[in-house]
């Protein structure tokens, strides 16, 4: 993070973008056209629509995003790149939302220069989808259950729950 942060404006706010998919748990589909509107400094809450979500339920899920003080550290430092006529949270060079394969590019050229900086290593390497299960493990291991990314729970533990030890009690 303290490399990625020193690279270019764009770079930094994709290392931002990761910080906050690994404070938040949102999915890049959800906070790529993130609007400043729907940040709610007063009320300390983020309000995006869920993704995936399909037939009668498609936009009417909102999720409800509480903004710790690591998650409004993300957003202060977002709002100091923020030129005073952009709408997007995480923008383009030129002020609008970024397009999905866009972003992914970006990711992935900051991936690779930190490779060949001798930053991370091929097997520390990371994409958004590990952010998310990131999120899923953290948010168990602070709050002792997983936070609620999928209509199943069980979905969730399949597919985010990348905790490797399981605590029980003696009798």
């Amino acid at each position: 993070m303290a490399w990625a942060i020193q690279q270019t404006p764009q770079r930094r706010i994709v290392t931002l973008a990761a910080r906050y998919a690994s404070l938040g748990g949102s999915r890049k589909a959800e906070f790529l056209d993130l609007a400043w509107p729907q940040v709610d400094r007063e009320a300390g809450q983020i309000r995006t629509k869920r993704a995936k979500q399909r037939g009668k339920k498609r936009g009417e899920v909102i999720d409800v995003v509480t903004i710790s003080p690591a998650l409004g550290q993300v957003l202060d430092e977002l709002a100091t790149l923020r030129r005073p006529d952009c709408l997007y949270v995480f923008p383009t060079h030129d002020g609008n939302a970024y397009p999905e394969r866009a972003f992914k590019t970006l990711w992935q050229r900051l991936m690779m220069a930190a490779i060949a900086e001798g930053v991370l290593t091929p097997a520390q390497r990371f994409t958004f989808h590990d952010l998310r299960a990131f999120y899923a493990t953290e948010h168990k291991r602070q709050r002792g259950a997983l936070p609620d990314l999928h209509k199943n729970p069980a979905t969730t533990a399949g597919i985010y729950d990348r905790n490797r030890e399981v605590k029980r009690s003696a009798i």
